[in-house]
């Protein structure tokens, strides 16, 4: 775990917001490569909800979206919880910690992975955001919007993910973030170091972190 920075411009925090894939459930490293395939999109460079929308007619923007959803669909089937979930999601309830999901991800894998995985007295999330919000992450509109609903500032939130998107949606929205790391995604820690505040291996160490803010 790196070093907490910037304590000091921190409040008791109120809320955390979980990324999906790859944070809440363990990595499918084969889904979004299956999603570019399946739509044709070769450059890794272009985001794919962006170039489906770029797409010339609402029929083309259809049919790429049906054809993504087949993916998450046999992804939402494989899903796994991420190491130290169950006792996470205790920890929170226990304290009444706003509990969030913020996703570029469709409702129904988020509805499953909670159903199949969080106990039923632990799984009430008081904003589920999917991708139909807009704009997404990495924008920080999404979790603004949590803010304002659950009617707290940014800097009483955490920002929970493993990609890019999930730091820079966090920092410019003025969230705490946390990476959950991996063997794919530690060049963060390198490269995009100026966006996390906290790495951890297992879920669990965020009850810790929460520990050392006060809650």
């Amino acid at each position: 775990m790196t070093k907490l920075q910037g304590l000091k411009r921190l409040k008791h925090i109120k809320a955390v917001i979980f990324d999906m894939d790859g944070t809440l459930c363990l990595p499918q490293p084969w889904m979004f490569p299956a999603m570019r395939n399946t739509i044709g999109l070769n450059d890794k460079s272009i985001d794919i909800l962006h170039f489906i929308d770029s797409l010339p007619t609402e029929k083309e923007r259809k049919a790429a979206h049906d054809k993504i959803e087949l993916v998450e669909t046999k992804a939402m089937k494989e899903m796994q919880p991420q190491p130290g979930l169950v006792d996470l999601m205790r920890y929170l309830t226990k304290k009444g910690i706003s509990k969030n999901i913020c996703t570029r991800n469709i409702g129904a894998p988020v509805e499953s992975f909670v159903a199949r995985f969080i106990p039923s007295e632990l799984s009430v999330f008081d904003y589920i955001v999917t991708r139909e919000f807009r704009p997404t992450k990495p924008h920080p509109d999404p979790l603004l919007h949590i803010a304002s609903n659950l009617n707290i500032t940014p800097l009483e939130m955490i920002m929970v993910g493993d990609s890019f998107d999930d730091m820079k949606s966090g920092r410019s929205a003025g969230c705490l973030t946390v990476l959950l790391k991996n063997h794919a995604n530690s060049h963060l820690l390198l490269e995009h170091k100026e966006l996390v505040d906290i790495s951890v291996e297992d879920l669990s160490e965020i009850i810790e972190v929460l520990e050392s803010l006060g809650n």
